[in-house]
């Protein structure tokens, strides 16, 4: 009976010794990532080349010109204003199409990060909107394809809708990395001036797409080779204004009291 005592504390005393080299010897080793396949790479951003911003505005065009067969055309003015009254007329898009770009001075004066200076951003406005305004321009009156209300002939493309996809695309290409939200949002005024020109029946739903594709194609190729990039005459005047000096020594004695004032040009 002593002899079974003895051999059962001694099982009981053995196993967790053991059962804790078992557990020591099962441990395994930290295994390095790097290890199993290599070097690990850092994943990299695609280029952001001029085709990857013109395939958008090159397909509106497309479309565009694609839709422009009378039957087409005219079943889609139908669909489009069959939401409103006959004598629907808001002036709304005359004004709508300006909010891009009071957001975009706006986002400047609250110092949210854009991509170019003020300077710059009004600089490649101005030249896009220049262009843009050219080629809509004589494509209207070379065209001459009537307005939906049998107005003038000069419908094909819509210069509002140009003009706001300009201003809307300048504010996209500005905050897209800093704000993409808000970057974004120009485009939801652009797009409603768009529909209101159909909506006023002063023009054709293919008009509204080529004015949007050539406005954005202008603006995007204004940014991608940046014309005039570095000219600013306001950088002279300031240097040369620096160069200024001026400095006052006052004097006072019994009889006078004044001063020596130096100005260095």
């Amino acid at each position: 009976m002593k002899n079974k005592l003895l051999f059962s504390l001694f099982i009981l005393f053995t196993i967790p010794g053991i059962s804790q080299n078992d557990t020591t010897t099962l441990l395994l080793p930290k295994i390095d990532p790097i290890d199993l396949g290599g070097p690990v790479t850092e994943r990299t951003k695609k280029p952001d080349t001029f085709f990857s911003r013109a395939w958008v505005p090159i397909g509106l065009s497309l479309i565009s010109m694609d839709l422009m067969r009378d039957s087409t055309k005219y079943g889609l003015q139908t669909l489009t204003r069959s939401i409103v009254k006959d004598d629907f007329r808001t002036h709304v898009d005359d004004w709508i199409h300006y909010v891009p770009i009071v957001t975009m001075y706006a986002a400047d004066l609250f110092k949210v990060p854009a991509k170019n200076t003020v300077w710059n951003q009004t600089k490649f406005l101005i030249i896009s909107e220049g262009i843009t305004a050219g080629i809509v321009w004589s494509l209207k009156l070379g065209l001459g394809v009537q307005r939906p209300n049998n107005g003038a002939f000069t419908a094909y493309p819509s210069g509002h809708t140009s003009q706001a996809f300009v201003q809307s695309q300048v504010l996209y290409n500005e905050f897209r990395e800093t704000a993409p939200l808000l970057a974004a949002s120009g485009f939801l005024f652009s797009t409603a001036t768009g529909v209101i020109r159909v909506l006023n029946n002063r023009h054709w739903v293919p008009d509204v797409l080529l004015g949007a594709g050539i406005g954005m194609l202008v603006t995007n190729a204004v940014y991608h080779f940046e014309p005039f990039k570095r000219w600013n005459p306001f950088k002279n005047i300031k240097k040369r204004n620096n160069n200024h000096q001026i400095s006052f020594v006052p004097s006072f004695r019994q009889d006078f009291i004044g001063g020596y004032l130096k100005i260095g040009l």
